[in-house]
């Protein structure tokens, strides 16, 4: 089974939305699994702030993309985030192995079943992901782990 249609995109003012949700005193309606990503271009040196969605595990943290901005943090790059309405540290390192990937977005997805239509994902009458779904969706995300240093 193959994923019949390309994961949506999420309209740029859901974005503008979430973050100012993120960053209010209201923020524990999206906070447990969604968090602002604060990083520096690389080529610019501007700093930008990405939405996204985390996986905990331990002392590390668990995202995935399909936009380029993964692209300035390769080699490691110091990040902050907005969780919880908190401001902790990182090393945020991308992962581009698809095999990883693959085995760690279904590890999420398997969590977060609700998230599967952004990457592409199905999810079968038992409710798990679909494997083959989870490798195609590998082919255009990049995980990104972040170390938490504070």
């Amino acid at each position: 089974m193959t994923a019949t249609t390309t994961p949506p995109t999420v309209p740029g003012y859901v974005n503008v939305i979430v973050k100012a949700l993120l960053r209010s005193p209201f923020h524990r309606i999206m906070s447990k699994r969604t968090m602002l990503l604060t990083f520096t271009g690389r080529k610019t040196g501007n700093r930008y702030t990405a939405v996204v969605r985390y996986f905990p595990e331990g002392d590390t943290l668990t995202c995935y993309t399909d936009s380029k901005w993964w692209k300035n943090l390769r080699g490691g790059a110091p990040v902050e985030m907005l969780i919880a309405g908190r401001t902790v540290t990182g090393l945020a390192t991308p992962i581009t192995d698809r095999t990883a990937v693959a085995a760690s977005l279904g590890a999420f997805l398997t969590e977060m079943p609700g998230d599967s239509k952004y990457y592409g994902v199905r999810n079968r009458d038992d409710g798990l992901p679909d494997p083959d779904d989870i490798i195609a969706a590998a082919h255009y995300t990049t995980m990104v782990r972040i170390q938490l240093t504070n």
